[in-house]
């Protein structure tokens, strides 16, 4: 099996390749809704080449085995031709395949034929020998059968990380994270305590430093933020879009900083006297993030509920530490909303 593992291996580099330069960053097949279906049939295509990477270079698959080792290139050859009937509808709106990626495809399809052909010369004869599977990777060097190795888990990994991402494309868009909380305090005090970036911090620990870049805080006046985490500095800026005092502040923020996850985003903070006297002090926030599908499902599953957490636990810290004369409690999970602002606001429930 050494000529077909090396082919093998070509065909495995020269793939990669065509993934991540023109499934991914040409043609963004998995942000494309009319792709979608190929975006599967490639997900399926990288498990079976996983396969291969494993079984080639290191097993024999003898007498009625066989028929499963046949079965897996079969397989290969039945999505490879799906792949094609589907290419035409899946890339009409970018005026089909691009050259490179044509080009790509009849080297690649040469390199198979040539790899089915060594296959089958070497394993055609296992099919008369006693059912069994064999370890058996004479004749394949060591280190081919280590870069098949590491090729065979980076393509099951590749896969995994496509059918993920065209999962979490179907999903409902995540929801914003809202957060109230109603306080024995004057409306005037309220904005004054959460107005102050150098208090800020204190209670709300999604921040350990705000400066402001401007002397007068209003409609325009931007910001830059840190957060110090796991001994790392991460930075970001914002800019706010709608500022009445002691009513409302809209706020646009961002981060250029690759470690932080969240890209971009809007807020609201909302002040409501309530009719017994207390004030209702909300907010209302979302974000779009970075890492592609993969930061999209660490959003979902851990850092969307963990921000969700973290604003209910600051607002409490608001409270018992700026307003101890009582509050009715922090209010926010499970769909409890601040009241929206139409005027100027942004979010979207």
């Amino acid at each position: 099996m050494a000529t077909a593992s090396l082919l093998l291996a070509v065909i495995s580099l020269l793939g990669a390749f065509d993934i991540a330069y023109f499934h991914w960053y040409r043609c963004r097949l998995a942000d494309r809704a009319e792709s979608r279906f190929e975006g599967w049939l490639h997900v399926a295509r990288g498990f079976i080449y996983a396969l291969q990477l494993a079984l080639v270079p290191n097993v024999q698959l003898h007498g009625a085995f066989y028929a499963g080792f046949v079965a897996l290139f079969v397989a290969d050859i039945g999505v490879a031709m799906a792949d094609v009937a589907v290419e035409p509808t899946s890339r009409r709106s970018q005026g089909g395949l691009p050259g490179g990626e044509y080009l790509m495809h009849i080297v690649l399809s040469v390199l198979v034929g040539a790899y089915l052909h060594a296959i089958a010369l070497d394993s055609l004869a296992w099919r008369h020998l006693p059912a069994a599977v064999v370890y058996a990777p004479a004749g394949v060097p060591g280190w081919l059968r280590g870069l098949l190795g590491l090729m065979g888990a980076g393509a099951a990994l590749v896969a995994m990380v496509e059918g993920l991402a065209l999962v979490e494309r179907r999903l409902p868009r995540p929801v914003p994270i809202h957060v109230r909380v109603r306080l024995r305090t004057t409306v005037e005090r309220l904005w004054e305590v959460t107005q102050d970036h150098r208090l800020h911090p204190s209670w709300d620990h999604r921040f350990s430093r705000i400066f402001m870049l401007g002397e007068v805080i209003q409609t325009g006046t931007a910001m830059r933020y840190e957060k110090d985490l796991l001994g790392l500095t991460i930075r970001g800026g914002g800019r706010y879009k709608l500022h009445r005092p002691c009513q409302q502040s809209t706020f646009e923020f961002w981060s250029e900083d690759p470690r932080s996850l969240i890209r971009s985003g809007v807020g609201l903070w909302l002040y409501r006297p309530a009719a017994d006297g207390a004030v209702e002090f909300s907010t209302s926030y979302t974000y779009e993030v970075r890492w592609g599908a993969l930061g999209r499902w660490i959003d979902r599953a851990v850092f969307r509920p963990l921000f969700q957490r973290e604003t209910e636990r600051s607002f409490r810290r608001l409270a018992e530490r700026y307003f101890p004369e009582g509050a009715s409690g922090v209010a926010g999970a499970r769909g409890r909303k601040p009241a929206r602002l139409i005027d100027g606001g942004c979010l979207v429930s």
